[in-house]
């Protein structure tokens, strides 16, 4: 259980330095109208990683049955959340919908990029 939290905290660590970095890329590039939608992305997926990742942690605990079904009922919740932010984003036409979303998928890189150096180790 232990390894699991150490993966988590460096795992949010990774994600919030990702964030910075290509904040200040965007920063540094001139793509000012973009930062705002980055930045809200990320921090949806940051908030969604906790959330998977505290279920995870709860379903550890319980019967092989119910895990199953507490899993399947997160998954659901987490759907409709990230469903909610995008709509409530959608609001806002000043904040990038296409930045947001690469916020928001930005995890998938920090894997790839994970599972690259791990190759490479070898």
């Amino acid at each position: 259980m232990e390894a699991f939290y150490t993966y988590v905290k460096a795992t949010i660590c990774k994600l919030i330095g990702f964030t910075c970095i290509v904040t200040a890329v965007l920063l540094l590039g001139g793509w000012w109208q973009y930062i705002s939608g980055w930045c809200i992305g990320s921090g949806l997926n940051i908030v969604y990683f906790f959330m998977l990742s505290s279920r995870s942690v709860r379903a550890l605990k319980l019967p092989p049955e119910q895990a199953a079904a507490f899993i399947r009922g997160g998954a659901v919740f987490r759907l409709i959340f990230v469903c909610l932010a995008v709509i409530v984003i959608l609001q806002f036409p000043s904040i990038s919908l296409g930045a947001a979303l690469a916020g928001i998928f930005s995890y998938r890189v920090l894997i790839f990029a994970d599972v690259l150096t791990a190759r490479f180790r070898r």
